[in-house]
């Protein structure tokens, strides 16, 4: 048992140092802190360390028992930051400036770390440790939560004046400056500044894909638990 919290200690400070180093190769302004990457980053980093202290007492034999609200956060997180993975690798780094191998190892790597290490680390932190976790189905509607706020957030901010560049979201797909605003569908505008898709619709696709990769956490995560149980 010892053994198993001590590789769980060590992959979670793995991914904590994985994550801070990515963001501070990565970081340009404090514009870098308006960014899915960076603050799902973030919400992997602060999560983890509080599930670390947690492994530490329970290798100092000193249990403590975490609401299960916590290990929802923590799902939440996993969930945020494998959304950071997908829509980097397959909407953002194809149109970024010098291609797809260049936006990862640009800056040190920083992008590698924020876009993939982290992102694997923190999932493979889910599925192999904390195993208290008792998911529920419901929990996979959960998983847009995060990414509604951070839709919410961007408006708010573009309205009081903020822009990233030319544009009023720090991302292509949620540009709703672009031609193609809110409800607009135009392929010929894809690009850098817009995905020729309106915004409403982006919105509508990643939150189904939210909830697919969170029902297919979940599964893997309920079959997981249990083969261990089996395996006793």
């Amino acid at each position: 048992m010892n053994k198993i919290i001590r590789i769980s200690i060590l992959i979670k400070i793995i991914t904590i140092i994985s994550g801070i180093y990515g963001i501070i190769r990565t970081y340009f302004s404090p514009l870098t802190f308006t960014y899915w990457t960076t603050l799902s980053n973030i919400f992997v980093i602060v999560v983890t360390f509080i599930f670390l202290v947690k492994d530490y007492y329970y290798l100092n034999n000193k249990k403590i028992d975490f609401s299960s609200k916590l290990y929802i956060i923590k799902f939440l997180s996993v969930i945020s930051i494998t959304l950071t993975f997908i829509v980097y690798l397959t909407l953002l780094a194809p149109v970024m400036e010098g291609g797809i191998i260049h936006s990862y190892l640009a800056n040190g790597a920083g992008g590698l770390f924020v876009h993939f290490v982290t992102p694997l680390l923190s999932v493979l932190d889910f599925f192999l440790f904390d195993t208290e976790y008792k998911p529920s189905s419901i929990h996979a509607i959960y998983a847009i939560i995060p990414a509604l706020v951070y839709v919410l957030f961007v408006v708010i901010a573009s309205s009081l004046g903020l822009r990233w560049g030319t544009m009023k979201a720090p991302y292509n797909f949620l540009n709703y400056g672009a031609p193609t605003g809110w409800f607009g569908f135009d392929l010929k505008q894809f690009g850098w500044e817009s995905l020729g898709i309106g915004v409403f619709y982006m919105i509508i696709i990643l939150s189904v894909i939210f909830i697919l990769i969170g029902l297919l956490f979940l599964w893997l995560r309920n079959n997981i638990n249990n083969r261990r149980k089996g395996a006793k």
